[in-house]
């Protein structure tokens, strides 16, 4: 595959991560739909099983009263600034959900059926994502990603990380034979590579 059309699908899942997310999925939601929407893992509906990554691990309500789908979102906007201790929520704050949704495209694409396959693969793969991750932001758990970057931001947003992550991810998960002898060549984007070759010759 040649370097521009690797570019060219890493920069597709930073794009949709944000495009989601102005949809109204969170971190999780987002960053895996975009890497789903970039390379074709699996069916689009599968989003559901990521959906509590979100926020490090979801969160709970100090006022059974409280909507806690409509706070979070007011949270996820950059409309309610409010510290946490001010929140009518109480969020996890554990492993960001966005480098959650990486690891579950990682698994998806290289993970085991059976107890007696070889775990190189898609271990040395997270491993590796969690790395590049941490070097990139300094950090890897939710609630201390929040207090670094959602106040640097211009909308008061993780909106950042979730680009991020779906970059690394995808960048990853294209290099992965390259970077991990055990992993097989698997393209499910292979489709998506030759559409956009056909759009750049014309």
């Amino acid at each position: 595959m040649r370097k521009e059309f690797k570019r060219e699908l890493v920069e597709r899942a930073a794009t949709l991560a944000l495009e989601f997310r102005k949809k109204g999925f969170h971190c999780s939601e987002s960053v895996f739909s975009a890497i789903n929407g970039t390379l074709h893992i699996t069916d689009p509906s599968m989003v559901r099983i990521v959906t509590g990554f979100h926020g490090g691990g979801g969160s709970h309500r100090k006022d059974p009263n409280v909507d806690l789908t409509a706070a979070l979102e007011e949270l996820a906007s950059g409309r309610d600034r409010r510290p946490p201790e001010e929140l009518p929520i109480s969020i996890t704050g554990h492993l960001c959900g966005a480098l959650a949704a990486g690891i579950v495209c990682i698994g998806f694409l290289y993970g085991r059926r059976r107890p007696t396959e070889d775990l190189t693969c898609v271990d040395e793969l997270c491993y590796e994502l969690h790395r590049r991750f941490e070097a990139r932001f300094g950090e890897k758990l939710c609630k201390e990603l929040r207090k670094k970057y959602v106040p640097q931001s211009d909308n008061h947003t993780c909106e950042c990380i979730y680009q991020e992550g779906a970059r690394l991810a995808v960048q990853l998960i294209l290099e992965a034979p390259s970077l991990v002898d055990r992993c097989p060549k698997v393209e499910p984007w292979k489709d998506l590579i030759e559409d956009l070759q056909l759009i750049n010759e014309r």
